[in-house]
């Protein structure tokens, strides 16, 4: 049935463009749409900007601790399933965060919230792409990545939901959104089934002969292996290091443009959409180039971009550098979704593909968590951001050397990769 309804259409470009949308409605939602109730809860609850950046510590935390659950439930079931659980709990949490009254129950809020985009957010979507593609992968990731990329589509309109309505009744409009775009949405993902007749990325390989769809061998090192592997090592640091520097960016843009630059809620909102759309030229342009060179190169390449962009934050005494700092951090920002997970389906393989990115996740987005939290305690003790863009900058920096010494892992291929393909001679 649903190959007749597809027609020519290869059905993995079908699910890139589903898990974008789902991306956009569940992940984008949490990553950017909460960015605009960050001062409305500092002013009405007299909270800290340390301990409200907390919070936010704490969504990237918990994702990253799930993420290893996630990854090797979507091995086993599929990324189908998966997404329905996830939305549901997702959408659960926006509702319980309109309701908090105390900081620990918006902790809470975050932590329910949190469990929900990891089951149904941006690693869900990339894992099922993964399966659908092999010479095309980092372009259909980019393409997939492309939800976030319009993600400042959702923190304006929280934004204005926000001055119009207030902070609670915007969460709970939210909630409305996420379940029904996102159980809608859900039932086009899917991880490619064994046997499928279409081939990999859509092309016939006329050099495949024991599959009728051209594909080749499925293969993939498992966690274990992969985690004691030095490329596995030398690329999550490196996620560390882009992830600290990145969340802290996106974390504080909005409060750090009203507190510092002093332009107003919407305006600071909007910034956001700006960031987002440039981020669209680091998913596609470096996204396509990483099918055609070294991934681990334009990682680094990326990593140098938002170095460059949070120096110019640091040093910005006017919103256009302002804003031309953080334009420079957004494409950096951008290639890192889609060409990280390429480069680990490509070093690593897709068979156990959700469990090892999983791992990697968690142990990156430690950075990811501490990142918004350390610039948040530099912001009380300092009264400015200065030092904490400083503090991110020079994190970034430490990530490039890392990836660029992040060579494939040769032995492992050959155990693992080259074994699987005399079962298709």
């Amino acid at each position: 049935m649903r190959q007749r309804l597809l027609g020519d259409v290869y059905e993995g470009w079908v699910v890139v463009g589903a898990a974008a949308v789902l991306y956009l409605i569940i992940g984008a939602s949490v990553t950017y749409g909460l960015g605009p109730i960050f001062n409305e809860l500092v002013h009405e609850f007299g909270w800290s900007v340390a301990a409200t950046s907390l919070a936010f510590s704490l969504r990237t935390e918990v994702g990253g601790v799930a993420a290893p659950m996630v990854g090797a439930i979507l091995d086993r079931v599929g990324a189908q399933r998966v997404i329905v659980g996830g939305v549901v709990v997702a959408a659960s949490g926006a509702l319980l965060m309109s309701m908090v009254q105390t900081l620990w129950q918006f902790y809470a809020a975050m932590v329910v919230m949190s469990f929900g985009v990891s089951g149904a957010g941006s690693q869900v979507g990339l894992a099922a792409t993964a399966t659908w593609f092999e010479r095309r992968r980092a372009r259909a990731m980019s393409i997939m990545t492309l939800g976030g990329g319009v993600g400042g589509l959702v923190a304006i309109a929280m934004a204005a939901l926000v001055e119009e309505f207030g902070w609670r009744s915007a969460l709970r409009i939210l909630t409305a959104a996420m379940l029904a775009g996102g159980l809608g949405i859900s039932t086009l993902t899917r991880s490619r089934p064994d046997g499928h007749p279409q081939p990999v990325d859509g092309i016939v390989r006329r050099e495949t002969s024991g599959d009728p769809s051209g594909a080749p061998a499925r293969w993939g090192i498992p966690m274990a292996r992969a985690a004691r592997s030095r490329s596995f090592v030398l690329l999550t640091l490196g996620m560390i290091a882009m992830s600290f520097a990145t969340t802290a960016v996106v974390v504080h843009q909005v409060p750090y443009l009203e507190r510092e630059v002093g332009i107003t809620k919407a305006a600071a909102g909007s910034t956001v959409l700006l960031f987002t759309l440039i981020s669209i030229v680091g998913r596609i342009g470096l996204g396509f180039i990483a099918d055609r060179c070294a991934k681990r190169v334009v990682m680094a390449a990326a990593t140098g971009i938002v170095a460059i962009g949070l120096a110019m934050l640091a040093n910005a005494e006017s919103f256009l550098v302002a804003i031309t700092g953080i334009a420079i951090v957004a494409p950096g920002y951008g290639a890192m979704m889609p060409v990280r997970p390429a480069l680990f389906a490509d070093y690593f393989g897709t068979k156990h593909f959700g469990a090892v990115n999983g791992l990697a996740t968690m142990l990156a987005l430690t950075g990811g968590a501490a990142g918004p939290w350390a610039v948040g305690r530099v912001v009380d003790a300092t009264g400015g951001y200065v030092e904490g863009w400083y503090l991110s900058a020079a994190v970034a920096l430490a990530g490039i050397p890392l990836f660029l010494f992040a060579m494939p892992p040769s032995s492992l291929y050959r155990e693992f990769r080259d074994a699987e393909a005399p079962r298709l001679a």
